[in-house]
């Protein structure tokens, strides 16, 4: 059986971790303030899951460097960014495919209130040598106020022919045909707004399996809707 590992960091800086062949490692973000840099290798046959929060109490910068540095590595990032009256979230990530058959999967999730500002930057690189990759990107936003603005750029720099790519990018505003249907049923406005906006972070959060680490993660995303 391989070699699972558990991180969680708690406003930490971030750092750096190699993941040994066929072992896997998850890693659990939750910061508000400041710059925060992580870097993964995985060699063969490596797993990496990575799951964060980036709420801003303050201003706040996430980096993401995940190197697929042997064959059969995979890595998956699950996040939300939020963005809250006066405040900054960025996120970036590099996901780097340097071997064959390799698999990745991003997910980032982004919401603005006030007139928070929120970035997201997602590379995928594909090496020549790396064929029969396999590589996910998807950012989905939400702007809650007239005044909020999200940036998305996802990018794909593709050397390899043999590869199943794709990535897409979204920034929109709630469903408000949704939010009719529900006041219908007898909820407020407000309420409905709440729930929507729920569902829409609840799929990240969901990635995380612990319960209570799951619950500190959904105290911290305190968003105005």
């Amino acid at each position: 059986m391989s070699e699972k590992k558990i991180i969680v960091l708690r406003e930490e800086c971030g750092g750096e971790w190699m993941v040994a062949a066929g072992e896997s490692l998850e890693l659990y973000q939750l910061c508000s303030l400041g710059s925060h840099s992580v870097t993964l290798h995985l060699a063969e046959g490596a797993k990496a899951k990575v799951v964060f929060v980036a709420a801003s109490g303050g201003d706040v910068s996430y980096d993401y460097h995940i190197n697929l540095s042997e064959e059969g590595a995979s890595a998956e990032v699950y996040g939300l960014m939020v963005a809250g009256e006066g405040k900054k979230a960025r996120v970036k990530t590099e996901m780097r495919h340097n071997a064959p058959r390799c698999h990745s999967d991003q997910q980032v999730r982004g919401v603005a209130s006030g007139n928070g500002y929120g970035l997201f930057e997602g590379l995928v690189y594909v090496a020549p040598d790396a064929q029969q990759t396999e590589a996910y990107q998807q950012s989905r936003n939400l702007l809650l106020s007239p005044e909020a603005r999200i940036q998305t750029q996802p990018q794909l720099e593709i050397y390899a022919d043999d590869v199943k790519c794709s990535h897409g990018a979204t920034v929109g505003q709630m469903n408000e045909e949704q939010i009719y249907y529900m006041r219908q049923r007898g909820l407020s406005e407000m309420d409905a707004r709440r729930l929507q906006l729920g569902g829409f972070m609840q799929e990240i959060l969901d990635k995380i399996e612990d319960k209570a680490l799951r619950m500190e993660f959904e105290e911290k995303l305190n968003v105005e809707s």
